[in-house]
């Protein structure tokens, strides 16, 4: 492809699950988002690919389907019919495409160049390797690379800052936003809180059937005192809850491809303590925005010497590194350096 020009008719292809962007949770539907939004306000022609309460600044695509009251009603069929009929239509010169576990669709498809972000990895995709993907950190391109896929390159996740307002007036307790799963470890940031004695907030929707077990076992018999669930959380009750934490604990359990609640909390002036797996060392700068720890013992002696971290330099890493716009250069870059299909 030649240099990006405004002539790009682009189809960005968000998931059939929920709303593009998200009210609350859902970090693909909130990167494709900001990718529309940031794409139409530079003038290219966009047409968001996604469910039909969805709100695109450019055309909105989506479509209907029989499938959720089939027995046959996998995430992954919906996914797979939602990007064919994206794929059916005519007139694009770039396809952004955020189903993963839709590419085989993708393998026959050549009427535009297509770049697959990587959310995640679902073993999918180890069967079309050839496909050209994104991946969202520098750690996640590597893992990519040696499972064989063919990585284009990285392009940070980014978000819009400016509904995050920074403050120093923080309440004195600690923060762990997500969803319920093992691999995200609330259990483990109820053990930090606990050892030090401070309110916890669990701000989440109802665990999905899958880490019910998980739940129930795990965190249900936790919570009370000071460690409470509060739900899931969304607009401006969000922004204030990051605003307002001492800190935001992400104690994980694999390889996170990125983090966007990292890149959120910043993004409010509120620092970060993570464990050393995955994105986080690329996204938290250790002693200056918050601390990349190991285990538990880490986060304990972490979150003691929190007060340390000025909020002022978190909100100057989001603003550097991760916004919409710094975000969509990327992309726009990697899509300049494809050849023709």
């Amino acid at each position: 492809m030649s240099d990006p020009e405004r002539s790009w008719r682009i189809a960005i292809v968000s998931t059939p699950h929920i709303k593009t962007p998200p009210s609350g949770f859902g970090g693909s539907e909130q990167v494709a988002g900001g990718l529309a939004h940031e794409l139409a306000r530079r003038g290219y022609p966009v047409t968001l690919f996604a469910t039909a309460d969805s709100h695109s600044p450019g055309r909105l695509e989506y479509f209907p389907s029989a499938l959720p009251e089939s027995p046959y009603a996998d995430p992954a069929y919906r996914e797979v019919i939602h990007l064919s009929h994206a794929l059916a239509q005519e007139g694009f010169d770039l396809v952004l495409n955020h189903c993963l576990k839709a590419v085989p669709a993708l393998a026959l498809y050549r009427q535009a160049p297509v770049l697959t972000t990587l959310h995640y990895h679902p073993p999918i995709l180890d069967e079309f390797p050839w496909l050209r993907y994104v991946a969202v950190s520098e750690r996640q391109a590597t893992l990519a690379r040696n499972a064989g896929l063919n990585v284009a390159g990285v392009a940070y996740n980014g978000i819009d800052p400016s509904p995050y307002h920074p403050t120093p007036d923080k309440e004195d307790y600690l923060l762990w936003v997500g969803r319920f799963h093992y691999y995200k470890a609330p259990d483990l940031a109820i053990e930090v809180a606990r050892r030090l004695g401070l309110r916890l907030l669990l701000a989440a929707p109802p665990p999905p059937e899958d880490q019910r077990a998980y739940f129930e076992g795990e965190v249900r018999p936790r919570l009370g005192g000071p460690v409470e669930w509060i739900g899931a959380v969304e607009g401006q009750a969000k922004y204030r809850l990051f605003e307002r934490a001492r800190c935001t604990l992400c104690p994980l359990r694999w390889e996170e491809p990125f983090g966007l609640v990292m890149v959120e909390s910043m993004a409010a002036g509120t620092p970060v303590v993570a464990f050393r797996r995955g994105a986080a060392p690329e996204v938290v700068a250790h002693g200056e925005t918050g601390f990349v720890v190991d285990g538990v013992e880490g986060m304990v002696e972490a979150v003691r010497h929190i007060e340390t971290i000025d909020p002022a330099a978190c909100r100057r890493r989001v603003e550097a590194h991760f916004t919409a716009s710094a975000m969509t250069d990327r992309y726009l870059a990697l899509a300049s350096a494809l050849s023709d299909p």
